[in-house]
């Protein structure tokens, strides 16, 4: 967790470093991601779960930002990344992705309950468009039977 932290203080401090647009602060982005119809099994052997709502959750499960899969289960999120602090309270390791479309829409052998949920991780940052681009990716989505 400590080593979270120092690395996410170093990249802020490099990001303030860089020449950006006055009044812009870093992008939030969370790299195109698969979304499988599945409880969490090999994705490489799973079908796609498309049109599914998945939602970015901060802090104590503030939702930040929402989207949809496309036809081939791919999401991604680009946001501004002051709604993400404000809601994770600068602590981005409180961040999750969560599919809130019921499993069965995908596959009715699968739960009509519970959620597939994936913690998120920093992986570096670019600049992007004029913007500081702060990159994360999902962990691996699983299944949990709470919402």
């Amino acid at each position: 967790m400590a080593l979270k932290l120092v690395l996410f203080v170093t990249v802020m401090v490099a990001a303030l470093e860089l020449p950006i647009a006055k009044g812009t602060s870093p992008v939030f982005e969370v790299q195109p991601s698969f979304v499988p119809c599945s409880l969490g099994a090999n994705v490489t052997a799973t079908p796609p779960f498309p049109n599914a709502q998945v939602q970015l959750r901060c802090g104590a499960g503030n939702v930040v930002a929402s989207t949809t899969t496309n036809a081939s289960g791919v999401f991604s999120f680009s946001l501004d990344s002051t709604r993400v602090f404000l809601s994770a309270k600068a602590h981005l390791s409180n961040c999750n992705l969560v599919v809130i479309t019921p499993l069965s829409t995908c596959s009715s052998t699968l739960p009509a309950v519970g959620v597939l949920e994936s913690p998120i991780q920093f992986i570096g940052f670019s600049l992007l468009r004029g913007h500081i681009a702060l990159i994360f990716r999902p962990l691996g989505f699983r299944y949990s039977s709470s919402t």
